[in-house]
């Protein structure tokens, strides 16, 4: 792509040119927002600080350069930035909107590593001028990331100080390789970041391998901010400097090949065999041995949870079967038509939806139903997994909402938190969103994850490698999601968790990996588990296919809590044709809880007259095991995933909502039904709920 890269003079700058040229991008221009009548502007978004060398940038690397002065301010600081007349964020609206149209530009390169209030407000004029933002450096470890930087060739000083043990005397000036050692002891001894991530420094580049030439430095001045006695800030005037041409030539790259964070951490779990993707054949399979016909009617109407005190409330079955129009759009219009009528109805409103499970027949139709589907949310969309399931003939898609408001006034110094992770920039640390959604909603303690994919994130293509590398790194990106929600939270925190794959056979590797993570995230916290009753179940549903046609999509909820202090439970009920297995997990805090509840099968034991005497012990087995947990749980949302393929799980399925009603009048859950290819070993049904306070 063509990329204009914001540059403040600074190495984070600097380096994610390189990072963006080593990813096959072409700079084509320089962009930078300077302050009016001053060295330095107090401002969260820009570094201004050396901004009088900053024409020498266009002379170093032959680039255009566009520049605006800053002429807003710091109007709209909240966390999601809406567009703001006078805000200093419109400068930079106006500059990138002046360089798009005369250099024709595609994407934009910031230096972004920690910052959500930059990152945001880059991806937010990013998303109007339909550009691509790129952040190759965001959450990346710092101190490797300095080491990285120095270590390919980039040259910079140290033009600002402004942290305890940073002297402007003796330290403005200095060389970043220099001072690096120097920075590691302060980042052990009083937490600095070591990359001047909360403000301890500003850095000025004078070479890397974009430049063509070499910036000098002839005279500069220091300049003392505040004469603070433990933590000083000072910073650096240029007065003269100029540029002197190189000796060596450019190279043709910027950084070594193999240099990617991203295929650096690829190539640790990659297989030799290469995953082969079965999806058609499956999909074959399925559509020959297995009658689509709707199976328990059209005219169901939406099924809705009680609404706990905690504020949940789930509507299930949502669908736009009345569409007079039979195509993916038509009916995913309708389909929003029903889903504002029953929000209506029960006063919520789009915004308050926290987390979407969407169906479809046919994956083929995702791009199409994502360009209605995004019309209805704003800034930060719910998230959202999406997979393909064999729905009812004639019916192309299924909604199934999570709704969250708070009911009860605070108390006296307390607050509510409900934070959205919505990630546009393309980076070296998880997936972009490829769709209308947020990688992960918070609310409190609580976190609601999106389905995650195989994708390498700086390409955003899904991973050419087996299904084991495949589920290690949709697992890893899952990892990082909740890590950057809640820096505490790991995978031993997931309190649900749903793992889809294309592939009935893969079911034992991706197992094995989620133990293998599980036992090492337990290793670098030091939680000694009893693994029989308190790690998570992970549920495998085998379906048609997934987004990119991956092979695998992992689906988890998780819970700030201490995993140790947890409860669970596991019950086996034996009937006549197999058995009954329920598994409970409770939150430490006893505020969210998974049930986890499966009918297996052995050989052709189950009888059509037995439907009826399996489905009321279904029933028991529910109440009983949300009896034993916390009273004041209400059971939100039954999922049941059941094999299509089999007449008998259907017709068990059908009696489900009644049953589980009857057994639980008081707080009956919202029953989503999705049909699936198959389920581990000998299920025929797997019922998995979510219960909250």
């Amino acid at each position: 792509m063509k990329v204009v890269a914001l540059i403040s003079g600074g190495k984070d700058s600097c380096y994610n040119m390189m990072q963006c040229v080593a990813a096959g991008h072409r700079i084509v221009a320089l962009a930078n927002l300077r302050p009016a009548h001053t060295d330095e502007l107090d401002s969260y978004m820009y570094q201004t600080v050396g901004h009088q060398a900053i024409e020498l940038y266009a002379d170093a690397m032959d680039l255009p350069l566009y520049r605006r002065t800053i002429q807003g301010s710091s109007l709209d600081t909240s966390r999601n930035y809406r567009e703001t007349e006078g805000d200093e964020v419109e400068d930079l609206y106006q500059l990138l909107h002046l360089v798009k149209e005369k250099e024709g530009v595609e994407a934009v390169s910031v230096g972004a590593i920690l910052s959500d209030y930059q990152r945001v407000r880059v991806e937010n004029v990013c998303l109007r001028l339909g550009l691509q933002p790129l952040a190759y450096l965001w959450r990346r470890d710092q101190e490797s990331l300095l080491s990285e930087m120095i270590s390919s060739d980039l040259h910079a000083i140290l033009i600002k100080v402004a942290a305890f043990g940073l002297d402007p005397e003796k330290h403005l000036g200095k060389p970043l390789a220099d001072m690096e050692p120097y920075l590691k002891q302060l980042s052990q001894k009083y937490g600095v970041h070591i990359c001047g991530e909360g403000g301890e420094y500003e850095t000025f580049t004078l070479d890397c391998p974009l430049f063509k030439k070499k910036i000098v430095i002839d005279g500069a001045e220091t300049v003392i901010h505040s004469a603070d006695a433990f933590a000083p800030v000072g910073y650096l005037r240029f007065t003269k400097m100029h540029t002197e041409s190189k000796d060596t030539d450019v190279v043709a790259r910027a950084l070594p090949h193999g240099s990617c964070p991203c295929q650096n951490a690829i190539d640790k779990m990659t297989e030799e065999v290469e995953y082969a993707d079965q999806a058609e054949d499956n999909q074959h399979e399925f559509s020959s041995n297995c009658d689509l016909s709707c199976q328990w009617g059209h005219d169901v109407s939406p099924s809705c949870s009680l609404r706990s005190s905690g504020g949940y409330q789930w509507i299930c079955g949502i669908n736009g079967l009345q569409s007079q129009d039979s195509g993916i759009q038509g009916q995913t219009s309708v389909a929003f038509i029903q889903l504002q009528r029953e929000l209506d109805s029960r006063g919520w409103k789009m915004k308050d939806i926290v987390l979407v499970h969407l169906y479809v027949k046919n994956m083929e139709d995702f791009v199409e139903l994502n360009a209605v589907y995004k019309k209805h949310f704003d800034i930060n969309p719910p998230a959202r997994v999406c997979v393909q399931v064999p729905l009812p003939a004639g019916q192309l898609l299924q909604m199934d909402c999570l709704l969250h408001d708070w009911t009860e006034p605070l108390a006296e110094g307390c607050f509510n938190q409900r934070e959205a992770l919505h990630v546009q920039s393309l980076s070296h640390w998880a997936p972009a969103n490829i769709g209308p959604y947020s990688q992960a909603l918070r609310i409190n303690d609580v976190v609601f994850c999106s389905g995650q994919i195989a994708l390498v994130p700086c390409k955003m293509e899904l991973v050419k490698a087996a299904t084991y590398t495949q589920t290690r790194l949709s697992f890893s990106h899952m990892k990082k999601v909740l890590e950057a929600v809640i820096g505490s939270l790991t995978l031993a925190h997931v309190v649900q968790a749903h793992c889809y794959t294309t592939r009935h056979q893969d079911i034992q590797i991706i197992r094995a990996v989620w133990e293998s993570m599980l036992r090492a995230t337990e290793g670098e916290k030091d939680l000694l588990w009893d693994s029989a009753i308190r790690r998570v179940p992970l549920l495998v549903i085998v379906v048609p296919a997934l987004p990119k046609g991956a092979a695998v999509e992992l689906h988890a909820t998780a819970v700030r809590d201490d995993p140790t202090q947890r409860t669970s439970c596991h019950v086996t009920t034996k009937i006549a044709c197999g058995s009954i297995e329920c598994y409970t997990l409770l939150s430490a805090d006893s505020h969210s809880a998974s049930l986890s509840l499966f009918l297996a099968v052995h050989g052709d034991n189950l009888e059509a007259t037995d439907v009826k005497h399996v489905t009321e012990e279904v029933g028991t087995a529910f109440r009983k095991a949300t009896k034993k947990m916390d009273a004041k749980l209400v059971p939100q949302c039954a999922r049941v995933f059941f094999k299509c393929s089999h007449s008998l799980a259907q017709q068990i399925v059908k009696g489900l909502e009644e049953t589980l009603r009857s057994s639980v009048a008081e707080s009956s859950p919202s029953i989503a039904l999705v049909p699936v290819l198959d389920l581990p070993d000998s299920q025929i049904f797997h019922l998995s709920c979510w219960l909250s306070l």
